[in-house]
Parts: structure tokens; sequence; C-alpha cells
């Protein structure tokens, strides 16, 4: 027999080590319009393990305060279990940590936006547009006054 180290289906696959932490935390997203608090289970220089209420739906990117830091940043979901979220954070360039390039979602066409208009997230920026005559006929003061009738 030969001494070699096995290759366990539970070994490590992290780019950077992870430091145990129990720290509060805060997930912003839907334009700052939507908070979240959460636990910083453990973090590294590239991501971070979070325990958040199961009922709780992140978004595929977010951004993230960490204990009483000031710094929000930006993050990514790699993998929902149960009341587990795992996140690689977004701000540390194409490489992290000195590992691989990391795999990035879609690009996006020139703009930012996708021709149907739907911004980062599936939301949908909100356009104005003139209604028709049909409808604004009816309104009391397109008919030129509220006691005319």
């Amino acid at each position: 027999m030969t001494a070699t180290s096995p290759d366990f289906e539970g070994a490590e696959r992290r780019e950077a080590p992870r430091m145990r932490v129990l720290k509060r935390a805060k997930l912003i997203f839907n334009g700052g319009f939507s908070t979240f608090d959460c636990i910083v289970r453990n973090i590294s220089a590239t991501g971070a393990l979070l325990t958040i209420d199961d009922s709780v739906q992140l978004p595929k990117e977010f951004r993230i305060r960490i204990g009483e830091d000031q710094a929000i940043r930006p993050a990514e979901l790699i993998y929902r279990r149960s009341m587990f979220a795992g996140i690689r954070f977004l701000d540390l360039g194409e490489r992290g940590a000195g590992g691989p390039a990391l795999p990035r979602g879609p690009a996006r066409p020139e703009g930012g936006t996708d021709p149907a208009g739907a911004e980062p997230h599936g939301i949908r920026r909100i356009v104005p547009e003139v209604l028709p005559t049909a409808v604004t006929s009816r309104f009391a003061w397109h008919r030129g006054g509220l006691g005319e009738g």
C-alpha cells in the first residue's frame, strides 16, 4: 500500500481559508429599500457563510455590511441550503485572492440593460408614458374643472 492523500467529497474547495466568527450583518438589496439581518458564521477574503431565516428570499446579487463596519461590500449568492447561505464578495476584481478567475454571470449588452429594459436581477425600471386620451378624458381636471359635470 502506498500512502496517498485521499480525495474526500467534503474536501476544502475554497480559494482562501475561512476564519470562524459570529458577527451580525445586514443584507441590502432592492436599491437599499430591502434589508435583512443575518449572522456571519465564517469569513475569508473571498466570501462568507451566513445564517439567515429560511423564509428570506435572497437575490442573486446584493450588498452586505458586516458588524459595525461602515463599509458595504457587493456580494453574490453562491448557494442556499436551508438557513445557510454561501456568498462570494464581488469587489475582488477579476481574480480572488490569487486563485483562478472567478466565474461571473452572463454579460449584459452595452448600455447596462437588456433590450426589454430590465435592470440587473430582473428589476424593471418604471418609465413614464403618456396616458391615452380615452383615459385622460375621464379625469375631472381634463374636462375643465371639478365643478363641471
